[in-house]
């Protein structure tokens, strides 16, 4: 654990603290920082862009963007993080007054987005240049970004919610804030470039818990799970009545269209499940592959 940015004589005696079982110790997460070799120029190795985002609602359709931050962080081969910049973030004014519950979360009131905008070009750029765009809990960003930028309708997306086995590492829950808490670490408000800095900060930890082999961090097993072909099995002629057997053996309902149940297995797990269809009496699943540039979409 990386507390150099702490008062040592503080962090002696949280360390103290650690040694006694009555005791739970937290460190607030360092100030962003960038990190790149040399002159500043971009490394060699993958891009991967970590995004967040602030919004009116939940509604891409209706609701608006008023918050958007990104950092950019390069790895070699062995997925080691050798630089980053960022987080970078811009504010937006959605040309509507904020509901007070969206005030509260993030802090952002209607007069701190007042004449402010995204600048387009730039994202776009940004995440153009990007091999790989992370976010926690993805599938709401992506839905977002696309129909804001269509240039990105094809990017590889990894979600560090859903593509990491953080129980099998021997965490609770899937949360950022819990996630961050279990490594000993707790971040700021709720804001698009905090959530960007405490979500590479978490990445760079490493857990084994029960999973065999050496320790990886979570961006490297991110990197990893983001490389893997699976195959989505798609229940598309299911009867009503199979709702709750599919929902028990952890399907879940795509709103479509079309609408049907679904899971994602390991290829490995295919010729299981369909024997497990047979035995149902269940009309055998569409099978489709799927990589990054298909998953969370």
């Amino acid at each position: 654990m990386n507390t150099d940015h702490l008062n040592p004589d503080h962090d002696a005696t949280a360390r103290h603290l650690e040694n006694d079982e009555n005791f739970r110790v937290l460190r607030a997460v360092p100030k962003p920082f960038s990190d790149m070799p040399g002159n500043g120029a971009p490394p060699d190795g993958k891009c991967v862009c970590i995004i967040d985002l602030e919004t009116t609602g939940l509604d891409p359709d209706r609701d608006k963007i008023i918050e958007l931050a990104l950092m950019m962080v390069f790895v070699n081969d062995d997925g080691e993080v050798v630089g980053h910049f960022g987080p970078l973030s811009w504010k937006e004014d959605p040309g509507v007054p904020l509901d007070p519950e969206i005030t509260m979360l993030t802090g952002l009131a209607n007069q701190h987005l007042t004449g402010h905008e995204i600048p387009d070009a730039m994202v776009a750029g940004m995440l153009d240049r990007a091999d790989l765009v992370v976010a926690h809990n993805c599938q709401f960003e992506v839905a977002w970004l696309e129909r804001r930028y269509p240039s990105i309708a094809a990017k590889p997306w990894a979600c560090s919610m859903r593509d990491i086995p953080w129980l099998k590492l021997g965490l609770d829950g899937r949360a950022q804030t819990a996630l961050l808490m279990q490594h000993g670490w707790f971040s700021g408000a709720h804001r698009a470039a905090e959530d960007v800095w405490s979500l590479f900060w978490l990445l760079r930890e490493s857990r084994t818990g029960r999973l065999k082999g050496p320790s990886r961090t979570h961006l490297q097993r991110l990197l990893e799970a983001a490389d893997r072909t699976t195959i989505m099995v798609e229940a598309r002629g299911a009867p009503f009545s199979a709702k709750d057997r599919l929902k028990g053996r952890g399907y879940h309902w795509h709103q479509g269209p079309p609408k049907f149940w679904a899971k994602e297995l390991d290829p490995l797990a295919v010729e299981h499940e369909q024997t497990w269809f047979q035995i149902e009496g269940i009309p055998a699943p569409v099978l489709r592959t799927v990589s990054a540039c298909e998953r969370h979409r």
